[in-house]
């Protein structure tokens, strides 16, 4: 296909991005703007894109922009890298993942049960109150909550979480 797409600008950590309409619906990323053509998209949906090697992307100056620079450019997350190579790792095991509600959250659905994939770097830290709330708002959002770790090479394993009170075991 290799396909041009142009970064129009980024507005709230969101990339506006204009092109051929088919790209985006044929990945399923992005969401149609009203304006003609132009999608918005989470960089790892813009990388995804780049890594498959479907388009090529220019910026507003009109550069051309390898994956590299895609994150050199537009990251304004630490979880940024992690999140696509975990999102590279659902779409590649079948799974139609696509940016959540958080910086470092994906979500997918798979035989009618939407999951929210926490996204966190082996070897960060980790603290319990902040898993427990994030827990909380999947399950408040009708989602099952996995934690993804993402170690050091790459590789992502995966984890259903639950959250058991102590008078529920009894």
């Amino acid at each position: 296909m290799n396909e041009t797409l142009h970064v129009v600008s980024v507005k709230d950590g969101k990339l506006l991005v204009r092109g051929p309409p088919e790209v985006f619906t044929e990945a399923k990323v992005g969401i149609k703007t009203p304006e003609f053509s132009v999608y918005v998209l989470d960089l790892v949906e813009l990388a995804y894109l780049v890594y498959l090697k479907e388009c090529e992307v220019f910026d507003v100056d009109g550069r051309k922009l390898e994956l590299d620079d895609l994150f050199s450019k537009y990251s304004g997350s630490r979880y940024d890298w992690i999140k696509f190579t975990t999102f590279l790792d659902l779409r590649s095991r079948g799974r139609v993942a696509q940016p959540g509600y958080g910086e470092n959250v994906l979500i997918f659905e798979m035989k009618g049960q939407k999951y929210a994939v926490y996204v966190v770097e082996e070897n960060s830290p980790l603290s319990t109150k902040e898993l427990l709330s994030w827990i909380d708002s999947a399950l408040l959002k009708n989602l099952e909550p996995l934690l993804a770790l993402v170690d050091a090479n790459g590789d992502v394993t995966y984890y259903t979480m639950r959250k058991y009170r102590l008078e529920d075991l009894v």
